[in-house]
């Protein structure tokens, strides 16, 4: 059965919302709030630095290697610009195919090492941020504070439980909206 909020019960939703937020209030007024510069951190620290040595390291061999296969590819297609006019006809579409058959191989490398970067980066910068989790949160108990945001991306770090008034709201919502029983 599909029920379509009424304006008595958008009512007594937005009414349940502000008396949760107005007995959240003492809470909010008391926040204490700071951020942690993520990016900065997986750039300044040492474990971040290693990390992004080796990911400096895996994008320069990725591109020599790339870069020798786009060499070959002008190599390659100098040879057909070439023998345009002094090539015979067959020979002429088998260096067409080589320079299709190449092509299309550098861009599923060029794919393949995008992929591997990404993903090594995934890694290694997953393993940093889960390690300095605990930590923040560890910094947002002892010092007080109620939450802890990532400075450029919002993301919240640590928030502390008083903070969370997500019970509140789950107990209006099902006083203004019961389950039915299904038929």
């Amino acid at each position: 059965m599909n029920v379509k909020p009424t304006g008595l019960r958008v009512a007594a939703l937005t009414a349940a919302v502000i008396a949760g937020v107005l007995m959240a209030g003492p809470v909010l007024a008391q926040s204490k709030i700071a951020v942690v510069e993520v990016e900065r951190l997986l750039q300044e620290s040492a474990r971040g630095q290693v990390a992004v040595q080796e990911l400096t390291r895996l994008r320069d061999e990725r591109q020599a290697e790339l870069t020798t296969r786009q060499e070959q590819l002008a190599a390659l297609q100098k040879q057909y610009n070439d023998g345009r006019l002094t090539l015979a006809e067959d020979r002429l579409a088998e260096l067409e195919k080589q320079l299709e058959d190449m092509t299309i191989d550098l861009r599923r490398a060029q794919d393949d090492a995008n992929r591997e970067m990404q993903k090594v980066q995934g890694e290694r910068f997953g393993e940093i941020e889960q390690a300095v989790l605990p930590i923040i949160a560890q910094v947002g108990r002892e010092f007080g504070y109620t939450a802890i945001f990532n400075k450029f991306q919002g993301g919240l770090l640590f928030a502390a439980d008083a903070a969370d008034i997500t019970n509140l709201i789950i107990e209006r919502y099902n006083a203004a909206y019961p389950a039915t029983p299904t038929e």
